[in-house]
């Protein structure tokens, strides 16, 4: 057996810098990364309606009214649908651009995007 510290006092220094590093890139992107404005919403693969994120609401599709939508606080979320899982319902509250939600069975899809329609975030 050695007397080797298990954490030694380089460990430790180590782990306080990538702690602030993380608490300060939280912080940053909760108080500078703003939230998105606008959400689409697509039926198969073809946008049907925008959602504005800055007014509270609720509504449903024209192609299938069963599948329901709430706006509120600035994030969208299904609220209902007919679907035998209701997965799209469970996903919650969608709020940061980039985020999205489907609804498979229905074909329904919900893409949040920046203030702009340009702004959205796709990775493939």
């Amino acid at each position: 057996m050695t007397d080797r510290a298990l954490i030694t006092k380089r460990d430790i220094r180590v782990f306080a810098a990538l702690l602030v590093f993380a608490l300060a890139a939280y912080a940053f992107f909760r108080l500078f990364g703003g939230g998105a404005e606008k959400a689409r919403i697509s039926v198969g693969g073809r946008v049907v309606q925008t959602a504005d994120l800055n007014q509270d609401a609720e509504f449903s599709l024209e192609q299938n009214p069963n599948v329901r939508f709430a706006v509120r606080g600035g994030a969208i979320a299904f609220i209902g649908s007919d679907c035998p899982d209701k997965v799209c319902v469970r996903s919650g509250y969608l709020k940061y651009p980039g985020q999205t939600a489907a609804c498979l069975p229905n074909r329904a899809v919900i893409f949040v995007t920046g203030a702009s329609e340009d702004t959205d975030i796709v990775a493939y």
